[in-house]
């Protein structure tokens, strides 16, 4: 498979970062620091020397310069990009909880080592904190869990779209970035993820909605509302949108970026259809996205009609 977007970007940064650290600089010696052929950094100094700032003139461009055998090269110009590149939020955790656990096994002069290490990465880790959801949800969520208790969630999709449903949650977890609750759900009758964040209230299930829900779970036949495999292309210009995809299988062709996956809703991917990055897709999920641009442009119609006519232009026609 070819190589991820995110994993080249993030090498051409280091290696900027790595030249400006050490000059005049064997090609070789960045092959081994990076772990790639020395071909492969050929390539990715050659992608870099026309990479620059916005006006990509001469000037705006990353520099650098050669010895004259070729083999050896030193960064003449960074154009700012040589910045060290900050953790984020899930990176940090990640590495927080690794290094708890390392303090734990630690002895001896490993440990002032690690206290440091542990105060650092600390530090950084606060901004998941201020981003996560008001800590009642996560203590009613995790009461719910304690007891095998149902909640009703008024929740608010991606699309927002609104809908009050009876969860059973088992599981929170966190990526570093938000909070998630999964469990088994009435309304979809089958196992769902909720982002917490998009939980606007939440209070405990009466008896009544227990039982409907408890009932209608045991009556869920096998393979309702189960995942589907879905087959589209993807622009090469948008690699990146196929590789965050979870689970996605990718193969280069004539046509683009082929790619498979298996899903629960298909709702997102007639969203990612519109937006252009899809130039192929199942049948049944491109008469989706015909109907939904056709309304679309139906609604700008109206929209620019009920503007030259001098007409309220209300959220209906946006």
């Amino acid at each position: 498979m070819p190589e991820k977007t995110v994993d080249l970007v993030t090498r051409l940064l280091a290696l900027l970062g790595y030249l400006a650290d050490h000059d005049d600089v064997a090609v070789t010696e960045l092959a081994n620091h990076f772990g790639v052929p020395e071909a492969q950094i050929l390539k990715d100094l050659d992608l870099l020397w026309v990479t620059g700032t916005p006006g990509y003139f001469p000037d705006d461009l990353i520099d650098f310069t050669w010895d004259p055998s070729g083999s050896r090269v030193s960064l003449r110009e960074a154009r700012g990009l040589d910045r060290k590149i900050r953790l984020a939020p899930r990176e940090a955790l990640a590495l927080a909880v690794a290094v708890q656990w390392m303090r734990e096994l630690g002895h001896g002069e490993s440990l002032a080592a690690l206290e440091s290490l542990s105060s650092k990465l600390t530090a950084l880790v606060p901004a998941v904190v201020e981003t996560a959801p008001a800590p009642q949800v996560r203590a009613a969520l995790s009461a719910a869990i304690e007891t095998e208790a149902g909640v009703v969630i008024e929740y608010v999709s991606a699309e927002d779209e609104r809908t009050e449903r009876v969860i059973f949650p088992d599981r929170l977890s966190t990526d570093g970035a938000a909070w998630y609750v999964e469990g088994w759900c009435a309304l979809a009758g089958a196992r769902r993820t909720f982002r917490l964040d998009r939980i606007l209230a939440l209070r405990p299930a009466n008896p009544e909605e227990t039982a409907r829900a408890v009932e209608s779970r045991s009556h869920a036949p096998a393979g309702a509302h189960e995942s589907c495999e879905v087959t589209f292309v993807v622009d090469p210009a948008a690699r990146y949108e196929a590789e965050d995809l979870p689970g996605a299988t990718i193969t280069e062709s004539e046509e683009g970026l082929r790619v498979g996956m298996r899903v629960a809703r298909t709702d997102w991917l007639v969203r990612l259809a519109l937006g252009g990055a899809v130039t192929a897709i199942n049948a049944d999920l491109a008469a989706q996205v015909r109907t939904r641009a056709d309304a679309a442009l139906a609604a700008y119609s109206a929209y620019d009609i009920a503007r030259l006519n001098g007409e309220p232009t209300g959220s209906e026609y946006k």
